[in-house]
């Protein structure tokens, strides 16, 4: 269906449906419409990809929901983790495939050190899924990643979404981020 649509949208067609599935996309991927779809055209629309931080938002506000329910403190949202998952997730789109590291990629704990987040433990879930809720639900009903969910030592994460080809990849970064020192020069009495 989502590839019917896709070429409707090249074909110039004036559907309501295409509208609507238009309307899901991110603003940067909808497509200009023409009578005639160009080779360039139709082959960025089988393979476009984008992030989608309504659906990151919206995986952190799951995680922090579950979190409320078990008891457990929220996660607080990281910028530089997030672009540390942004990256992983790239590279899952570019391999079409799940994987915690790559070939080439450095492990996890380096590569969200290398992110300047001061830390001393982390975690990761993958997943890829048709919408946010399936893959956070799948997330959830796994026993490993649940507990990385719900992991009471976790206090922030990066969340990244990145559809490709009309699958969600989803990556979840946990850590436990260590109090920012005092700057010495307000430590002086």
């Amino acid at each position: 269906m989502f590839w019917v649509c896709i070429l409707i949208v090249l074909l110039g067609g004036n559907s309501a449906s295409q509208a609507a599935e238009r309307d899901k996309k991110p603003a940067s991927q909808n497509l200009q419409t023409s009578s005639r779809p160009t080779p360039h055209l139709l082959s960025a629309a089988l393979s476009w990809s984008a992030e989608d931080s309504a659906a990151e938002s919206e995986l952190l506000q799951l995680a922090n929901q579950s979190r409320k329910e078990a008891g457990v403190a929220p996660l607080h949202a990281n910028e530089n983790l997030r672009e540390a998952a942004r990256a992983h997730a790239r590279l899952m789109v570019e391999k079409r495939q799940l994987s915690h590291q790559f070939d080439g990629e450095r492990s996890l704990l380096p590569r969200l050190r290398d992110s300047g987040v001061p830390l001393d433990s982390v975690g990761e879930n993958v997943a890829y899924h048709a919408s946010v809720e399936k893959a956070f639900d799948a997330l959830m009903h796994s026993p490993p990643h649940r507990q990385n969910l719900l992991d009471p030592a976790f206090n922030v994460a990066g969340m990244a979404a990145v559809w490709s080809d009309g699958r969600l990849y989803v990556v979840q970064d946990f850590a436990h981020q260590l109090p920012q020192p005092m700057p010495t020069s307000l430590r002086t009495r």
